[in-house]
């Protein structure tokens, strides 16, 4: 099955000052047509950067500067503005993190979505209003709370109309960053549902970002795992779950499946880790201050992502 999105060594890097801070490092990825994988990983790992990468929408102080990004063969990185338009509502979608809080505090919902409808379909005012009620009542809102502000709805129901503005222009592929962390429990299983059914049924690809690996169970098929801008580990989701080959995959799963945005919290999952204040010195392992297994090469080598079985990629010399 030929890929719909590949990224082939994406680095990204903030210069603040003298201050270098790679927030990506050469990270590769690929999603089939009608394929589906989810990107996990502490805060700060990289997973919104891969993103906006992707969208490339990566702004200064930050810069993308190496790799790659194709989209069907496009070379995403050297389209112009006007294709980047096209690409990034007609192509590829993002719902961004905590976008159910922008909506316009004084438009109705429908507003944004026939706004998109009339720019990039031409449709008329009232042919655009036609076509948001469907796509409202698609993610699950009727026709009745079409002319609601923001304010008089849930956070569960302003997520499902920045859903529908994603889907607005029928994207082959939705990136989705972390669409459900403001929900409750309950909300957040009504949108992850919405957003499987969304893929399914009208066979898109889906990238789905978060922090908490259980969400990914019967949503995707493939996890990659990024720590420090790296992805350290991937393959089939059932696979890594059950049987972790990666140090920070195993620690994470550990954790019952839920990995505390805070670097405190995340210090305070298991005894057997190294202080992370540690400082990584040259060339070493990036997760080598606060791996068990560590031993004397960790420290000298930065390990490279390959293929050990099955499909599986890992970085660790543990597998070298």
């Amino acid at each position: 099955m030929a890929n719909v999105l590949e990224v082939n060594d994406l680095s990204v890097e903030y210069r603040i000052d003298e201050l270098i801070i790679h927030a990506l490092d050469r990270v590769s990825i690929s999603v089939p047509e009608r394929g589906s994988i989810g990107i996990v990983g502490e805060s700060g790992s990289g997973k919104t950067t891969l993103g906006m990468g992707i969208m490339n929408l990566i702004e200064r102080p930050g810069r993308i500067s190496s790799g790659q990004v194709k989209y069907m063969e496009k070379r995403v990185l050297d389209l112009s503005e006007k294709e980047l338009r096209k690409y990034r509502w007609e192509d590829v979608a993002m719902i961004y993190q905590s976008a159910m809080n922008s909506l316009n505090p004084v438009r109705t919902i429908t507003h944004p979505i026939a706004e998109v409808l009339r720019y990039h379909k031409k449709l008329s005012k009232a042919e655009a209003f036609d076509k948001t009620i469907k796509l409202l009542q698609d993610v699950g809102i009727s026709e009745d709370r079409a002319l609601s502000y923001p304010h008089e709805m849930s956070g569960g129901m302003r997520q499902r109309v920045v859903i529908a503005l994603a889907l607005a222009l029928s994207p082959k592929l939705l990136i989705a960053d972390e669409p459900t962390s403001a929900l409750d429990v309950v909300t957040q299983r009504q949108i992850l549902t919405l957003i499987r059914n969304q893929v399914v049924q009208n066979g898109r690809s889906l990238i789905f970002i978060t922090h908490e690996i259980a969400l990914l169970n019967g949503l995707v098929e493939e996890v990659a795992v990024m720590y420090s801008g790296e992805v350290v580990e991937q393959g089939k989701l059932e696979d890594v779950v059950f049987s972790p080959f990666h140090p920070y995959t195993e620690m994470l799963l550990s954790t019952i499946l839920t990995v505390d945005s805070s670097p405190k919290g995340m210090l305070d999952f298991s005894n057997t880790l190294r202080e992370k204040t540690v400082p990584i010195q040259g060339n070493a392992c990036k997760y080598s201050n606060r791996c068990k297994y560590a031993f004397d090469r960790c420290t000298k080598e930065r390990p490279i992502l390959k293929r050990v079985e099955n499909g599986r990629l890992v970085a660790c010399h543990k597998y070298s």
